[in-house]
């Protein structure tokens, strides 16, 4: 996937986006450092820019440590400049925040930049998401409370999970649901991860004939308000899930 690395220029539609945990940014950040991912700083009003790397977050300081840019001189420009946007990638993600100063430190003998933690960051993924179909061996399923009986729960079997949402089966015994309705309460454990709690709502419906007892029918759900903790759980589970596919290929 092609990204474009130019900071946002951010306005009222942008503010779902932006993400004001502290425990949530120190956590994306701190994946940010362990993926190695480049980061850009732009300053002069966007006209120059530095590409570095992010080397600590110590958010006991409030700072960040960036490795120094290749050019001497615009290190220089950056460290005079009064505000500066920095933007970076992490799982196919654009993460940006503002920073009003950078100062020269030393980070294990080296020469290096620290910049203060943000209070908010922008967290961006408005295309569609990655999806990936779920294992064989050990289907995903998704437990809902049964639409006519709703202290009863169902198991359904999830075909493929993104960020965005999941695609599940179910058989003739499940209530036929229509477009737009809403399944409260879904859980969706995801092996050596957690479990996601969440609200799906259907988006498509497609039967599906497995030649064999029953036909059965595909709901394509999308997940409603998730929160930004989840999506990370989800992001990370996928990437463990296409490193194990990789192993075996």
């Amino acid at each position: 996937m092609e990204h474009n690395p130019k900071p946002e220029t951010l306005s009222a539609e942008y503010e779902r986006y932006q993400v004001y945990s502290r425990f949530e940014i120190v956590s994306l950040l701190r994946e940010v450092q362990d993926s190695h991912a480049f980061v850009t700083i732009y300053f002069s009003q966007g006209a120059e820019f530095i590409v570095t790397n992010l080397l600590h977050v110590n958010p006991e300081f409030e700072e960040l440590i960036f490795d120094f840019g290749a050019d001497r001189r615009a290190n220089e420009r950056l460290v005079a400049a009064a505000r500066m946007t920095v933007v970076t990638f992490l799982d196919h993600i654009k993460l940006q925040f503002i920073a009003t100063r950078a100062e020269v430190t030393n980070f294990e003998d080296t020469p290096a930049l620290r910049i203060r933690l943000p209070e908010s960051m922008l967290r961006l993924q408005r295309r569609n998401f990655y999806r990936i179909r779920g294992p064989v061996a050990k289907p995903l399923v998704a437990s809902v409370p049964n639409p006519k009986q709703p202290d009863e729960r169902v198991q359904l079997r999830i075909l493929d999970i993104s960020c965005g949402g999941v695609a599940v089966l179910a058989g003739n015994g499940f209530p036929q649901l229509d477009t737009g309705a809403r399944l409260i309460d879904c859980r969706i454990e995801l092996p050596e991860f957690g479990i996601v709690r969440a609200v799906l709502e259907i988006r498509n419906i497609a039967p599906m004939d497995d030649g064999v007892k029953e036909n059965k029918v595909r709901y394509g759900c999308q997940f409603v308000d998730l929160s930004g903790p989840t999506i990370t759980l989800i992001q990370r589970y996928i990437n463990q899930l296409e490193r194990a596919r990789a192993a075996k290929s």
